[in-house]
């Protein structure tokens, strides 16, 4: 990999390692990781203009490096390969506060629909009728993985309905503010992922603390009173803390399991702490924002 990384990038290879997929290694002056993507060209093409987007706005991830023949994507040994310059290379773990910081980062009138996924009920349904369709005719699931997929099934579509409703108030999507988001954040999540432009997308602003809220909880790395401290410090509108408890509301991380194979074994048994995370944020939100209300949350107020 030195020779490839010399030909294509004229740079001198030090310290090569090989680590979760990816390579890493430094030159005299800086720190670089060499990742290979699924993304298409157009795909990464908005990536690179939205790094240098936030660059201009001074908000630093890593820098996507062109190689010699000025293309985002090398392809070595029939992959394509992406090489980030590291601006941050730090294994500690993000927090909701690093989140809060690109709040005001608005991205609205530029062109980056190939990484723009907002409304997300389209991908919602798509992604519920999948599974139906997969476990009906596929698999058999056993009594409790039956009840489970409902549940989590009946979960997304009150998202998916919640979410319509709401976007019923709103005269056009391009009202609301889009700002650089991640596919997927983590609690445990390094600086050195958090700042990958690989895993930015344009989102609203709700996404990435819904998503880190979410699995806070299914990590077992939450505090619901640090939570309401948090989004004390947030200023939704109604409609924004109406879009924010949608994307909470759907389950995300059960479909990244069923995807993975990795359903934790005490999934089931953690429902009800589940149930009462969900009702405790929808209260918060009920009293801050008014927003509007869901029949069978109030019941379990």
């Amino acid at each position: 990999m030195k020779n490839y990384i010399y030909y294509y990038y004229q740079l001198d290879v030090e310290n090569l390692r090989y680590v979760h997929g990816k390579y890493f290694f430094h030159d005299l002056k800086n720190q670089y990781i060499l990742e290979s993507t699924y993304y298409s060209k157009e795909i990464l093409q908005d990536i690179y203009y939205l790094q240098k987007f936030l660059q201009s706005k001074q908000f630093y991830c890593h820098e996507i490096i062109k190689n010699t023949a000025s293309e985002i994507c090398t392809i070595i040994d029939g992959k394509c390969y992406v090489l980030l310059k590291i601006e941050n290379n730090s294994d500690k773990q993000i927090e909701m506060e690093d989140i809060l910081l690109k709040q005001n980062v608005v991205a609205n009138g530029n062109d980056f629909s190939r990484i723009t996924y907002f409304p997300w009920f389209h991908l919602w349904e798509s992604k519920i009728d999948y599974y139906e369709q997969y476990f009906s005719s596929r698999r058999e699931l056993s009594f409790d993985e039956e009840v489970l997929l409902q549940f989590f099934i009946g979960i997304g579509e009150n998202a998916i309905s919640y979410l319509k409703d709401t976007l019923k108030s709103v005269s056009s999507i391009s009202e609301i503010n889009l700002i650089p988001s991640h596919r997927r954040v983590y609690c445990n999540m390094s600086f050195i992922d958090f700042y990958n432009p690989l895993n930015l997308i344009l989102d609203v602003q709700v996404r990435d603390i819904a998503e880190y809220l979410k699995n806070s909880f299914w990590m077992n790395c939450y505090n619901l009173q640090q939570i309401e401290i948090t989004l004390d410090k947030v200023n939704f509108s109604k409609i924004e803390a109406q879009i924010f408890f949608s994307r909470l509301l759907f389950p995300s991380f059960y479909f990244d399991y069923i995807e993975n194979n990795d359903v934790p074994k005490d999934l089931e048994g953690r429902i009800t702490e589940y149930l009462l995370f969900i009702v405790d944020i929808y209260t918060y939100l009920r009293k801050k924002y008014a927003i509007n209300e869901i029949k069978w949350l109030n019941k379990k107020i």
